[in-house]
């Protein structure tokens, strides 16, 4: 494998460009920021809000947890 600069620029820091052998970061230290960013909760998925989760049963639903 190639440790070459890639024209793309690193997904973490996006100064310099990524390097084949840790791509898509242009370096072990913008992979590890990048792991500790997803394990320190900095990154987030959006999702539903709570009020679909509490809203009334509608007359379909059976009370089963399936659904």
């Amino acid at each position: 494998m190639s440790s070459t600069p890639d024209s793309r620029r690193c997904a973490y820091c996006r100064a310099a460009p990524m390097v084949a052998a840790h791509r898509p970061f242009c370096s072990p230290g913008c992979r590890a920021r990048d792991l500790n960013a997803w394990l320190s909760d900095r990154y987030v998925i959006p999702g539903g809000s709570d009020a679909d989760e509490l809203s009334a049963p509608s007359r379909l639903d059976n009370g089963d947890e399936a659904g």
